[in-house]
């Protein structure tokens, strides 16, 4: 980006330039013509052939240095409109984003989850494959907050999800629910493999200092979807897992079995 800046601004003082030269050309081409048929009007030559031609050939030339004004013109719209369609490409890529991503974390939003949870749950009953869920929470995040500040707490989400990211495999998602809430999806995962899963990371998150200071502690609910689920009978259940770990006494799974 920062080497295209100067070639553009070389750029856009040749058009300048050769703008400027083109004005001044019409300019002295209809002086030219007007002093021709000035004198053509006051003193008539002898050979007025002669004068007319010249006149004509004046003309001709003013009509392409208007040409290459309107050609110059142009150019420069077309560039200006290329401009216009790669930067609202741009903010178009940039809304798609947003309304994907959460902001902060990087991570799915809740708004990406309804299409991905109905997209694996369809694929449960049509294959008869598992799809499991762990909807986990960071223990007094409110406290860890006030004690550290709003900004901390915002790199602490941050740093968690992307601790617990690159933690998962590939095929599972990763969604920011709200505040320090967040849902892990994982799909061909029955419940007891996925209470393994929630077991490692509320381990190895409790375990490990971010910011070299602060520890975390999780609770964690999981779920297995079922055959008749809907997203929101799923969800529900898998709140109640993490409701109940919450009443349990914090930083432990819950599993919500049928």
């Amino acid at each position: 980006m920062t080497r295209d800046k100067p070639s553009s601004g070389r750029l856009k003082t040749r058009y300048t330039l050769f703008y400027v030269l083109s004005v001044a050309a019409l300019t002295a081409l209809l002086c030219t013509n007007f002093g021709v048929i000035y004198t053509l009007a006051l003193t008539p030559p002898d050979e007025p052939e002669m004068m007319m031609k010249l006149v004509y050939i004046v003309m001709v030339a003013g009509f392409l240095v208007l040409a290459a004004q309107a050609l110059l013109v142009f150019t420069r719209i077309l560039a200006a409109l290329g401009r216009d369609g790669r930067e609202m490409e741009r903010l178009r890529e940039q809304i798609d984003q947003l309304s994907v991503y959460d902001e902060l974390t990087k991570v799915y939003n809740r708004y990406k989850f309804d299409s991905v949870a109905q997209r694996e749950m369809d694929n449960v009953r049509r294959y008869a494959t598992p799809l499991s869920a762990v909807m986990f929470d960071i223990d007094d995040f409110k406290g860890l907050n006030e004690t550290h500040g709003y900004k901390t707490g915002d790199l602490l989400l941050a740093n968690l999800a992307r601790f617990v990211g690159a933690r998962l495999r590939k095929t599972d998602y990763v969604f920011r629910w709200r505040g320090g809430k967040f849902i892990i999806l994982a799909p061909h995962t029955d419940i007891d493999k996925a209470a393994i899963m929630a077991e490692k990371l509320r381990q190895i998150v409790g375990h490990k200092l971010f910011g070299g200071k602060i520890r975390m502690r999780l609770s964690l609910g999981v779920a297995q979807c079922r055959g008749d689920d809907t997203v929101e009978t799923f969800l529900h259940r898998l709140q109640s897992a993490l409701t109940g770990a919450k009443s349990q006494g914090r930083n432990r799974v819950v599993l919500a079995r049928s």
